[in-house]
């Protein structure tokens, strides 16, 4: 079955070096033909048509994040570069993929990647270019220097355009490409002195090994850098599972035995040296890189509400399966066990993240976060109880911004919105640029009845975050509790790939939807939501989106207004 192959009836493997019009058409038969295919996930690709409104390019993403990458990424997407990170190896597969069937590329621009509001990073076809319909001036920062100083046209391999999607990959942490200039020249010119922007850089990239990988596949000297897509892929992931992978030289030279024998003899001398100054000095540098990778797991919204869905996401799920050892071991540093608490409590560990918080509150009994934690992963595991070990936590001072976002999370958890609304207040005084804070702030103004200031907060929400879903299902919720169904509807409308981006999303959707009079909309929706045709079986709506699952409201808490009837209609 051609469908299934991604290739042309009857071509087979496509050989590179055929005409632009052979490039064009197999681009094109490839990208109307996505949806015929059942391997998707080695190619993301769309066209312009498939585009939906109000969507970022990786071009806009990089200029609102130019000023602080590694700060902003986190806004942009949950799990921040490491995310980023992890795309980009679909990327490269995806351009594996294309080269694989006659589609090579020499030069990729940031405005023909598209940022999904699923997280995930498309490529636009129509944006993509053959190397002989290229403006040189235009695309030298993009292309392999050998391509840019080359004096005969020549075809293109792997190695090249791993440079093309490396380059893109440094513009991002970075915010331009590593040799820049105004013409060909300029940028040749720039190359031959060998000093790029990555080596004058004095700021640390995260993932750790990012910037060794960029390094090796931004090499003048092709045979160091990645041989295929494939492997860089490879190494990407690598990197985003927190390894150092590098390139070995393709060259094929055989050293001489002498010169191995000393090569490991030194390579035995420096791992002695490394692991006496880790001794001594690693421990602590380790626990602070953990203990702010772990952090981030707080940055994902909604924070849990009683009742409803298992507070579980993927992101977190990834990172207690990376930090887990580490984290356990390291029962003596309450800062780390606080942050692995929430952690394990978001993958849907519930008795690690109680074991986690209680090591924290035996050596500072004083702090609210463990205590929030403890209560709430115990009401998980079905222990009512739980409840006075989250009295217990808001009763105390918040002394960091975890115990703060932890008195947050504890009144959210207990439906208590006026009292997460106070925190809230007080944090966003001093951090007006948190679109997280504006959300869960908007979040309470809302089911407090305070339409107006809801509908002020969503507002700086979604101007300091505008591709997050679930900005835009609560701009909805608020819209329709205003009155504003011209609003709600619009909104729902041109959101639909944003709302994509979690089941819970979609099951929300379809509570608006339903609310709006569109049944059958609803039930597609519905349908989008659900893995299989039990979730969400027996389903509470409550006002405001809320929901509550059967056997999750073990402490029969009440919403801010009395619940409406089982059965999944309207308010």
């Amino acid at each position: 079955d051609s469908g299934l192959s991604g290739r042309p009836p009857g071509e087979g493997e496509v050989d590179p070096t055929k005409t632009t019009s052979d490039w064009h058409s197999q681009l094109r038969w490839l990208s109307s033909n996505m949806d015929q295919r059942t391997d998707q996930t080695d190619l993301r690709l769309m066209t312009l048509d498939q585009l939906p409104e109000n969507v970022m390019t990786l071009q806009d993403g990089v200029a609102l994040t130019r000023s602080d990458p590694s700060r902003k990424w986190d806004v942009l997407l949950i799990g921040g570069m490491h995310t980023l990170v992890s795309e980009f190896a679909i990327l490269a597969r995806s351009f594996s993929y294309l080269y694989e069937s006659g589609v090579p590329v020499s030069a990729i621009s940031p405005d023909a990647i598209l940022m999904g509001s699923d997280r995930r990073l498309y490529i636009v076809s129509n944006r993509l270019q053959p190397k002989e319909e290229q403006n040189l001036d235009e695309v030298a920062a993009r292309i392999a220097p050998e391509v840019l100083l080359a004096s005969h046209d020549s075809k293109l391999n792997e190695s090249q355009i791993v440079y093309a999607l490396a380059v893109l990959l440094h513009e991002c942490v970075l915010g331009s490409p590593p040799w820049s200039g105004r013409d060909a020249t300029e940028v040749a010119d720039r190359l031959l002195s060998g000093v790029c922007l990555l080596d004058q850089s004095e700021v640390p990239l995260n993932p750790p090994g990012l910037k060794g990988l960029l390094r090796d596949s931004l090499a003048i000297d092709p045979a160091r850098r990645p041989g295929t897509l494939k492997g860089f892929a490879s190494m990407l992931e690598a990197v985003r599972d927190g390894e150092r992978p590098r390139s070995r030289s393709r060259s094929g030279s055989l050293e001489p035995p002498r010169l191995w024998r000393l090569r490991v003899a030194l390579f035995g001398v420096l791992l002695v040296i490394a692991a006496l100054i880790g001794r001594f000095a690693g421990t602590e540098e380790t626990s602070f890189d953990m203990s702010g990778e772990l952090a981030k797991v707080m940055l994902i919204r909604p924070l849990p509400l009683h009742g409803e869905e298992p507070p579980v996401d993927p992101f977190a799920i990834r990172l207690f399966l990376r930090y887990e050892l580490r984290a356990r071991s390291q029962t003596q540093d309450p800062e780390v066990q606080r942050q692995f608490a929430w952690v394990s409590l978001r993958a849907g560990r519930n008795q690690l993240a109680r074991t986690a918080a209680q090591y924290a509150t035996r050596i500072e009994p004083g702090r609210p976060g463990s205590w929030v934690v403890m209560g709430i992963s115990a009401i998980e595991l079905g222990d009512s109880g739980g409840v006075i070990e989250i009295e217990r936590g808001l009763e105390l001072e918040p002394l960091d911004d975890f115990d703060r976002w932890s008195l947050v999370a504890g009144n959210l958890y207990l439906l208590r919105f006026d009292n997460a609304l106070e925190e809230l207040k007080r944090m966003v005084v001093t951090d007006s640029g948190d679109a997280d804070l504006w959300f869960h702030k908007a979040l309470c103004e809302m089911h407090m009845g305070d339409l107006k200031s809801a509908r002020t907060s969503i507002d700086r929400c979604r101007k300091l975050n505008p591709l997050d879903g679930w900005n835009d299902w609560l701009f909805a919720e608020i819209a329709h509790a205003d009155g504003r169904v011209g609003v709600t509807r619009e909104t729902l409308e041109i959101s639909q790939a944003r709302l994509h981006a979690a089941d819970s999303l979609a099951l929300r959707t379809a509570s608006l939807w339903d609310r709006l009079g569109s049944k059958k909309t609803a039930n597609d929706w519905l349908k989008r939501s659900r893995k299989n045709v039990n979730d969400w079986q027996d389903i509470e709506w409550r006002r405001g989106g809320r929901i509550v699952l059967p056997k999750r409201a073990i402490l029969f808490l009440g919403p801010p207004a009395p619940p409406e009837t089982s059965k999944k209609t309207s308010e």
